[in-house]
């Protein structure tokens, strides 16, 4: 999986990640609660949020469904 964590000063639409890891297909229903989604209050501003150029963030602002971008991370390089 790779969507884990809203970061404070994520912009954009969340995305729900699912993966079946058993053998056996698993069966979701509309209305089924699949999953929850806790909000905390932070004592101060973050010192870093989601988008500042410390973290190289991706998907700042990103609207509907977005392709992973982690191949953005590698750096070619000669041998």
């Amino acid at each position: 999986s790779t969507a884990g964590f809203i970061d404070p000063g994520f912009e954009g639409n969340v995305t729900l990640e699912l993966s079946n890891t058993a053998t056996l297909p698993i069966n979701l229903w509309p209305g089924m609660k699949i999953g929850q989604l806790c909000f905390f209050q932070l004592s101060s501003p973050a010192e870093h949020p989601y988008g500042s150029s410390k973290y190289g963030s991706r998907y700042r602002g990103q609207r509907g469904p977005t392709a992973s971008k982690s191949f953005l991370r590698f750096h070619r390089s000669e041998v």
